[in-house]
């Protein structure tokens, strides 16, 4: 899973999305419109990943601004990394009156653009609603969103007793996920869930 904001390892996960499911099916929120940049109409978004590997793929953003119930499209004119998000232009917007009206507004993203090609590590947003199963295949709970603590990325599940617990999503606990049956099998060390739970 390649990386983004909060991973162990560029090669095992890559974080980027919003740590809950997200509003608009088939779309993913993966920050805000943190301010106006500059003075041509340019954005600074500020990304729940830090990061954005489908920056290339991008040709299309989606705004939700504040009191609003529907994403406006905008053609992407470029886009860039910077800092902790990345510089967008879109189309239609030249002056930074406009981009003003703007701010803190959602910014979503196709879901398409968060699966990964066979052989590359998935996204976090690929396994939400999953189940976490152990060695033996028994039912640990289901993700129901993401965390981090700062160095790796958490799992947060929802148990069957309906206890939620944070679980690092390592590649030392990690097994194998299964796509098919929507399973990531983990090897968690004893008393993990407990010590959660507790």
């Amino acid at each position: 899973m390649r990386q983004a904001r909060n991973c162990t390892s560029v090669v095992f996960s890559r974080s980027s999305n919003k740590f809950t499911p997200p509003e608009f099916p088939g779309y993913h929120c993966v920050g805000w419109v943190k301010q106006a940049h500059g003075l041509r109409g340019e954005l600074f978004v500020q990304l729940y990943a830090r990061k954005a590997d489908w920056l290339s793929d991008l040709n299309n953003i989606f705004l939700l601004a504040p009191g609003n119930s529907t994403l406006k499209t905008w053609d992407v004119e470029y886009a860039r990394p910077h800092k902790d998000g990345l510089i967008l232009k879109v189309k239609g917007v030249s002056d930074r009156n406009v981009s003003e009206t703007m701010r803190k507004s959602g910014v979503y993203i196709p879901q398409d653009l968060l699966k990964a090609e066979e052989g590359e590590a998935p996204y976090l947003a690929q396994v939400l609603g999953f189940k976490v199963v152990d060695p033996q295949g028994v039912v640990l709970g289901e993700i129901v969103g993401f965390g981090s603590n700062g160095p790796q990325d958490l799992l947060q599940l929802k148990r069957e007793n309906g206890v939620e617990a944070l679980v690092p999503f390592v590649e030392a606990y990690l097994q194998h996920i299964d796509f098919d049956k929507h399973q990531v099998k983990m090897d968690l060390p004893p008393g993990l869930l407990d010590l959660e739970e507790e």
